[in-house]
Order: C-alpha cells, then sequence, then structure tokens
C-alpha cells in the first residue's frame, strides 16, 4: 500500500478518513506529516478534504474536523486560483507549482503564499503543500507560536502520567497534616490540597483533550485569583523579597477559565520573583491591574479585539537578555540554567485561547509582563471563535 494513502487510516494526530488498520510505516509518514510547520491538505476528486495536519487549521482558522467537513469549496472562495492548482495535478498526474498565489476564504482573510499539488501515487487525492509568504512578520510568527505550542503540547501528554504520580503522595501528605495542625498552619495546609488538585484538573484536561484542552467560559474575580498568587508567592518562591499589589479596585470580571488562569498568573509571578532574587537588595515584586478604556488588540488570529483588562507583573531585576527578547515565547528557550523553558509558551497559549495578549517591556531594573483579557460580557463573540 503506498505510504500516502497508509497515511489516511493513521492511528496518530493528523485527522483521516477511518480506514484499513494502521502500520508502522504509515505511522511514521503520518507523524513526519503533522511535525512539518507547512499546512498541508489531502483533496480528493469530488473536492472532499480527508487530510489535514495542524499548521493548516493553524492558518486557516479552522479546526481539523471543520476544514474537512466542509470540503474544499467551504474552505476557499470560488474564484481561488487553487481550484485550477488542483485540477491541472490531477490532469497531467505530476506535480504542480504555483507562485505568489492568493488564497481566500471566509474564516481566514486572504494570504499570499506559494502552493504545490502533488497526486498521490494511485491519484486518489492530491496533495497540498502551502508556503506563506504574506503578513508579513506576523504570519511567519504565528506559524512558529502554533508549532511551538503544538510540540508542547506533546511533551506535556508524555510528562502526565509522571506528575500525577508525586501529586497524588503531596495531597496525601498534606491531608495527614491537617489532622494535627495548629489554627495558624490550617490555611497553608489547605492550600497545598487545593493547589495539587488544581494542578491535578489541568494534567487531567491536557491529557483527555491533547492540545487543545476546553475553556470553560464563566466570569472570573481577576483580584481573587491574584490575591491567591501573592499568597503563594509569599510563602513559597518569594518568600524572601517584598510582593507588592497594586490594583484597580473597579476592575470588573474577566471571561475565562479560573484555573488555567491561576496557572499563567502563576508562572509570570515566579518568573517575577526569580528575576527580582538577582538583586543584592531592596528586590521587589508588584502584581498590578488596571482598566484601559479603548484599548483594541490584534490577536494571534488575526481578529482585533476590545482587551481593556490589563494584568501585570513587574520586577526591579537585571532584565531579559537581549539575545533572547525576540524568542522568548518559543519553547525551551529560557536564560535559567534549571528551566525547561515552557512556561512561557504556556502562557502565550493559554492567554490566546482566552482571546488574550500577552507581551512585555524590558530594561536594567525594571520588567512588566502585561496579560491583556476580554471582559466577562464577550463570552458569546469567543465561545463563538472557539468552535469554528
Amino acid at each position: 500500500m503506498p505510504v500516502l494513502d497508509r497515511l489516511k487510516n493513521s492511528s496518530l494526530s493528523v485527522d483521516f478518513v477511518p480506514g484499513l488498520p494502521t502500520d508502522r510505516e504509515g505511522q511514521i509518514a503520518a507523524a513526519f506529516l503533522e511535525a512539518l510547520p507547512l499546512p498541508a491538505l489531502g483533496v480528493e476528486g469530488g473536492g472532499q478534504i480527508i487530510l489535514a495536519n495542524g499548521a493548516a487549521q493553524d492558518i486557516f482558522l479552522k479546526s481539523v474536523r471543520s476544514i474537512k467537513a466542509n470540503g474544499i469549496l467551504g474552505l476557499f472562495s470560488d474564484d481561488s486560483p487553487i481550484h485550477d492548482l488542483i485540477e491541472r495535478a490531477r490532469t497531467s498526474g505530476s506535480p504542480v507549482s504555483g507562485r505568489d498565489m492568493t488564497l481566500r476564504g471566509p474564516s481566514f482573510g486572504d494570504f499570499s503564499c506559494d502552493i504545490t499539488a502533488s497526486p498521490s501515487e494511485d491519484g486518489g487525492f492530491i496533495a497540498l503543500v502551502v508556503r506563506p509568504k504574506g503578513r508579513g512578520r506576523d504570519l511567519s510568527e504565528r506559524m512558529q507560536d502554533m508549532a511551538g505550542a503544538r510540540s508542547m503540547a506533546a511533551l506535556g501528554r508524555t510528562l502526565a502520567h509522571e506528575v500525577k504520580n508525586p501529586l497524588a503522595g503531596i495531597r496525601g501528605a498534606a491531608q495527614l497534616l491537617l489532622r494535627d495542625a495548629d489554627p495558624g498552619e490550617l490555611e497553608l495546609v489547605n492550600l497545598i490540597v487545593e493547589e495539587t488538585d488544581r494542578v491535578r484538573r489541568l494534567i487531567d484536561r491536557m491529557e483527555s483533550f491533547g492540545a487543545d484542552p476546553p475553556i470553560e467560559f464563566a466570569p472570573v474575580n481577576v483580584h481573587a485569583s491574584l490575591e491567591r498568587v501573592a499568597t503563594l508567592a509569599e510563602n513559597g518562591f518569594a518568600r524572601e523579597i517584598s510582593v507588592k499589589r497594586r490594583f484597580d479596585p473597579s476592575l470588573p470580571d474577566a471571561l475565562g477559565d479560573e484555573d488555567q488562569l491561576i496557572q499563567v498568573f502563576l508562572n509570570l509571578a515566579k518568573n517575577a520573583a526569580e528575576a527580582a532574587q538577582s538583586r543584592p537588595e531592596g528586590a521587589e515584586i508588584i502584581l498590578a491591574t488596571a482598566y484601559r478604556h479603548g484599548v483594541r488588540m490584534r490577536t494571534p488570529s488575526g481578529e482585533a479585539r476590545d482587551l481593556p483588562l490589563e494584568i501585570a507583573f513587574y520586577d526591579n531585576g537585571r532584565g531579559v537578555a537581549e539575545d533572547v527578547k525576540d524568542c522568548l515565547f518559543e519553547p525551551f528557550v529560557s536564560t535559567k540554567p534549571a528551566s525547561g523553558g515552557l512556561g512561557l509558551p504556556l502562557v502565550q497559549k493559554i492567554v490566546n485561547a482566552h482571546g488574550g495578549v500577552v507581551d512585555f517591556e524590558s530594561e536594567p531594573g525594571r520588567t512588566v509582563f502585561r496579560v491583556r483579557l476580554p471582559l466577562s460580557h464577550q463570552r458569546t463573540g469567543l465561545q463563538a471563535s472557539r468552535n469554528k
């Protein structure tokens, strides 16, 4: 059986029409295709899309399931040059390339690209590989971010089982401590139990839903979440430094998943604390909130959205090194020897999935990471975009 046909039957993360049982050659080919940073599609004679990798759903802003359900006519406009390219490849029986082509579609707008259309060995379908060229640096960065997120998700699934075992031990030990804890210790021991439960819930979601865990959208009291993070900091990783709060008391609720947002805030607070510890004295971090009227920003999907809620994490450490500023949110990039370099990519992935953005400014003595989120009343639009 030709390798491309085996791809259609693979059980790996590339989504295909069900078929014959898998074999190792097909699995290897499917894994290779999914690892490609370039969008790839497989189109049958009737315009049915039977193959789509992760990069395709990232650039076309549709899930693999939606891409396949609507076919080639649902993905691209009627006048798209891709239809002629597919027909030429099918008629000639050999690969055909198109340069500087403009793709248009209802879900992704338009962009310039090079496309190669290649018939499968038995002529059953046309394999399309898209090389984006338009939208300049924004598109390139977006594709890199999405590819990094998929790599991180695969690593997370691999490690999830190993993380659960020590979590269970920590929780069990904390429950034993509750029996003999003094009144002053009860709050901290309960905090240990609650945090292990929260991390366990996050891991369960990651295992069950792979690279795209569901977000349980609900109003989130940002100050309550930040206060919890500040308490963890003062009794743990920031015990030796000053933790300050600078909250806007009129801040309305954010829209999101409280557990996931706490994870974001915890990662950023921990990074700030570790950076501040580089100071010989006077080390401090500040957790701040603000309401920015009229702030409208473009999300990684290219959508302009109102994001008035700002949550900021300041530190007075030495600042982010110049040589990593441009790639700080990429997986495995870190200035800390003991770090795996996955904290900030995870922060970016969660914030982007909430319809928000995260950015930073840094100079010696002052670094700030800002998370910008939508309001709770923007729920309908966000849920619709997640379901596309």
